[in-house]
């Protein structure tokens, strides 16, 4: 967990995020949490009055407030939280990479297939999931790569995925795109693993036992079955 809680500290974490905007409903959230700051600034929070604001404001946010603070203070009514106005114009490739640094997946994906010579077969894909809530995000991100579909993969859940499956698009577009706006760290790794396999496939690899074996390889070592020595 990276934390930074030093009122001193969080001014350059304001700063960060004013000079480079968030493109998901998180904004109106740090909105408010920029509201709160500058209460705290102002030496609001000392005051009943500033207080129970502060907690008004909270009241709105995901978790909201927790059960204690709710009963020591039933009467707390719900800020009027602001709407959130999405941009509609394409979205900064460095913000795609550092959001699918967060929530984007590579995979290859082994399954078996019995008309497969083989038995089983590789179906790539990269994969971006948010709530429900931001997927006029996920519509803007396709806009920006040209590729891509949104499906919703689970009905009894309040998400959508961007789906990218297609050999050509991920070998001509979405490779290409994150070889110039570079991951780091497991993701990175995750990604190298991913372009192996998909050279693989491209070259006809699957359809042989040596080459299905690499991929097998290559596919559980990735994401949640990477082990770090």
């Amino acid at each position: 967990m990276y934390e930074v809680s030093s009122i001193k500290n969080l001014k350059i974490i304001r700063n960060h995020f004013e000079n480079f905007p968030l493109q998901t409903t998180k904004l109106i959230y740090f909105q408010l949490w920029c509201k709160v700051m500058d209460m705290i600034e102002d030496k609001e929070h000392l005051t009943k009055e500033g207080f129970l604001k502060i907690l008004s404001i909270k009241s709105v946010f995901p978790k909201g407030l927790s059960d204690k603070i709710k009963k020591i203070y039933p009467d707390i009514k719900l800020y009027d939280k602001p709407m959130y106005k999405c941009s509609k114009k394409s979205i900064n490739p460095y913000w795609i990479a550092g959001f699918v640094q967060g929530d984007g997946t590579f995979g290859l994906n082994i399954t078996k297939q019995n008309r497969m010579t083989l038995g089983y077969t590789s179906q790539p894909q990269f994969r971006i999931t948010q709530d429900n809530r931001d997927i006029i995000v996920l519509e803007r991100i396709i806009q920006t790569l040209k590729c891509g579909i949104l499906i919703k993969p689970y009905i009894s859940r309040n998400e959508y995925n961007i789906s990218v499956a297609n050999i050509r698009d991920l070998s001509e577009i979405i490779i290409p795109f994150f070889k110039k706006y570079s991951l780091c760290g497991a993701k990175l790794l995750d990604f190298n693993d991913f372009c192996k396999g998909i050279s693989i496939i491209k070259n006809k690899g699957h359809l042989n036992v040596e080459g299905l074996n690499q991929l097998k390889k290559l596919a559980y070592q990735m994401n949640i079955y990477r082990k770090w020595k």
